[in-house]
């Protein structure tokens, strides 16, 4: 995904992972659903992935 963030004559990342995190959250709203949909499974795979959320959330 991360191509679309950069110019394609770069070999190499030109922004921060973090940077990136916070473009994809602000296109959040608008992104098409075929692109969100595989955002938003990763994320919940990693979110369930780590003790203290499956703790935290592990009810709900």
């Amino acid at each position: 995904m991360e191509r679309g963030l950069k110019a394609n004559t770069s070999k190499k990342r030109t922004y921060s992972l973090f940077r990136q995190g916070c473009m994809y959250y602000q296109a959040l709203p608008n992104m098409p659903e075929a692109r969100l949909r595989p955002l938003i499974e990763r994320f919940a795979q990693l979110v369930c992935e780590q003790l203290v959320f499956r703790e935290a959330f592990g009810l709900l």
